[in-house]
């Protein structure tokens, strides 16, 4: 791990939450209603695309100086089996199922301090395109450029803290980044679950993966609510059921609970056999070329001893040989890095960041009490 990809890190990371706090106040003054009935999108697509994932990109290759390439492979954007792409489905589904429990727990505390939410679900005609627009706008692009700035920059910039303080600051910073109280909590234990998905596969495919089942199955939901095909959340129709019947409710409330917490032990050990199988795999292949690369510097040693029997021109061919190895496989190469540890102005930046969000996700609360 490089200095300078830490402090870019920390920068950038501070940047973006500036540009949502500015962002949110000049949308709660009502500063971009010239967009019209546009608007939600238009802002929605600039502060995920153009600054999730574009902003991020850029800035940190130009700030490292590193390629394109070697700044997606910081970001974890690396291949994975597809075995490891099923699991992820399975458990973006069951994140989604337990999050409703969740989000609804913390709903029933807000509300018992007088909470009232300031947001609205928005109303009018529901088509098809609601639905497209639904999963573009919820599902798509927040799994893609969310997932590129936390799971992807900042994981990746603040792993010298160790995994513990690594996965616990990155989900704080993902709950604290929605700058609402509402989906701070829920957000957080998310993004604690994704940053250790992260370690486990040394991949951020699988966490868009989660976080798009996550989004998907609740915009899909909705839109089937709207619609008259399913009446009211499944959260709901427990609570229901548990007032006309509490003990029954309860029972199966905590059968439900328990069966989906079962679930995501058993789908996350078998993501972690899977990862640590093709690890392994991968690993057997990276030995393989080191051998093969060793084969050739015994080929050196030969021409060195028998030069004079082999020739100086066969002698030249075999190094060029060697020369053409290497270049097709950098990846022989046993590259060590020094870890560093975090300066002062890196934590120093990531101290403001946290203030700042805490401030204006503090300031959601007290303004939906008053």
């Amino acid at each position: 791990m490089e200095k300078k990809s830490i402090s870019s890190t920390s920068l950038i990371y501070f940047i973006v939450v500036c540009l949502f706090v500015l962002v949110r106040m000049l949308n709660h003054f009502r500063l971009f209603s010239f967009l019209g009935s546009s608007g939600t999108y238009i802002i929605n697509a600039v502060m995920q695309i153009g600054i999730l994932f574009l902003f991020s990109i850029i800035t940190y290759k130009s700030m490292t100086k590193k390629t394109f390439k070697a700044t997606f492979e910081d970001f974890n954007y690396k291949k994975v089996s597809f075995k490891v792409i099923v699991i992820a489905i399975g458990l973006g589904v069951v994140i989604y199922f337990l999050n409703v429990f969740v989000s609804s727990f913390f709903y029933a505390i807000l509300d018992s301090v007088g909470y009232e939410s300031p947001y609205t679900s928005s109303s009018g005609e529901v088509n098809g395109w609601t639905l497209v627009l639904g999963l573009i706008f919820t599902a798509i692009l927040p799994a893609v450029c969310e997932e590129n700035l936390n799971r992807g920059m900042l994981l990746n910039g603040t792993r010298c803290l160790g995994m513990k303080k690594c996965i616990l600051l990155n989900g704080l910073l993902f709950g604290l980044l929605h700058l609402n109280i509402e989906q701070f909590f829920y957000a957080s234990l998310i993004g604690f679950f994704l940053g250790f998905v992260v370690y486990v596969t040394d991949s951020i495919y699988p966490c868009m993966i989660i976080h798009f089942m996550n989004n998907g199955i609740g915009t899909v939901l909705s839109f089937l609510t709207k619609k008259d095909v399913v009446t009211g959340g499944i959260f709901q129709q427990l609570s229901k059921l548990t007032a006309s019947n509490p003990v029954v409710g309860f029972l199966i409330m905590f059968i439900v609970l328990l069966v989906l917490v079962v679930l995501l032990f058993v789908l996350t050990r078998m993501l972690l056999r899977v990862s640590v199988e093709d690890s392994f795999r991968e690993r057997q292949k990276e030995l393989d070329e080191l051998f093969t690369k060793f084969s050739y510097f015994d080929e050196i040693d030969k021409i060195q001893n028998e030069g004079e029997e082999v020739g100086l021109e066969e002698a030249l061919e075999d190094i060029d040989k060697l020369k053409d190895f290497f270049e097709e496989h950098p990846d022989a190469v046993v590259v060590t890095h020094k870890k560093e540890k975090m300066d002062f102005t890196s934590k120093a930046l990531l101290i403001a960041t946290i203030v700042l969000s805490s401030i204006v996700t503090i300031f959601t609360f007290i303004w939906g009490v008053i």
